[in-house]
């Protein structure tokens, strides 16, 4: 778990910016859940390794279809994260960053 305690992935090797770190496995679904990320319009990958790669506004990874780029520095052992808001179009489960107190729902979907 991470300092939250909640279940987390993290960064096997280090990784520089722009670095390729992970790309999403797993079939296309139109239907968006709490555990998938949007790769495209209307298409939704589950992920059995990234399921928890968990939100951040400090992120350390960018989502571009299915590919996740290290947009800074990762030493390996780091928990990885993406920003929720930036990646996906809406938000299946709506909750509240634990970093910032701030809302994550759909609302703010494309404001990051």
């Amino acid at each position: 778990p991470n300092a939250h305690g909640e279940k987390a992935t993290y960064a096997k090797y280090a990784h520089q910016p722009g670095d390729l770190v992970y790309l999403v496995r797993g079939d296309v679904q139109s239907e968006r859940t709490r555990m998938t990320i949007e790769v495209g319009a209307d298409e939704h990958v589950y992920d059995s390794y990234a399921e928890f790669i968990n939100h951040s506004f400090t992120p350390n990874l960018e989502v571009r279809g299915r590919e996740m780029f290290a947009i800074r520095e990762i030493a390996a052992g780091d928990e990885l994260t993406f920003n929720y808001l930036a990646n996906e179009s809406s938000i299946a489960s709506p909750f509240v960053c634990h970093e910032t107190g701030k809302a994550v729902d759909s609302e703010g979907c494309g404001e990051a």
